[in-house]
């Protein structure tokens, strides 16, 4: 029985199966399921797509440049997978977005990232942040990004630092990713998108 009517959901919204999908959906769910990301053993959970995708799905013609515009800031980055993982864990722990803070903590994981590191990123503290890595790049990073969160830019000294140990193409890469990731953050929260089961919230 379809997703349609047998009346599952992912958070607030319907839980699309394959069946349940015209052309423009089925698209989207292939680029999904059949790209870098689909590997994650989490993406799928019966037969529907987990994480903002779901959501993405109601609107397919939006949804595709959201995910093809991802892929490439993932998986294109020219950032070191920490610091990207760093810059997305940073944004997720200001939207205090339970999902993507827990499925991206797992890929900070497997790209090498301390847990005292991603416990600091969790609270917030640059302070914590700076003693939890031996890179200072990464406590200007965090301190970029989360001013960029908080008031909605990188004021010009904080960018001047940061510019001074990346370069400004990189910079922007940077505000891109996390603009992207509050994108995502703000699709998981507002549909109550739910952690796997078993998996314990951080932020509530």
């Amino acid at each position: 029985m379809s997703a349609m009517t047998d009346n599952r959901r992912v958070g607030h919204l319907p839980a699309l199966t394959e069946a349940d999908l015209n052309e423009s959906q089925t698209q989207l769910w292939n680029d999904i399921t059949e790209g870098p990301r689909g590997a994650a053993p989490w993406m799928v959970k019966d037969g529907a797509l987990t994480g903002p995708f779901n959501a993405w799905l109601q609107i397919p013609h939006i949804g595709r440049a959201f995910a093809a515009a991802g892929e490439q800031l993932r998986f294109s980055s020219s950032l070191d997978a920490i610091t990207r993982e760093l810059v997305i864990l940073t944004v997720g722990a200001h939207w205090k977005s339970e999902f993507e803070f827990w499925a991206h903590a797992g890929v900070a994981r497997s790209a090498g990232m301390s847990e005292k590191l991603i416990a600091a990123i969790e609270s917030g503290s640059e302070a914590a942040v700076r003693s939890a890595t031996s890179d200072a790049t990464h406590g200007q990073i965090f301190s970029a990004v989360s001013a960029l969160v908080e008031h909605g830019v990188i004021p010009e000294e904080e960018l001047s630092r940061l510019v001074d140990i990346v370069d400004e193409p990189t910079a922007v890469e940077i505000v891109a990713l996390a603009g992207y990731y509050t994108l995502v953050s703000f699709t998981l929260n507002t549909f109550a998108v739910p952690l796997p089961d078993g998996e314990h919230t951080r932020f509530s």
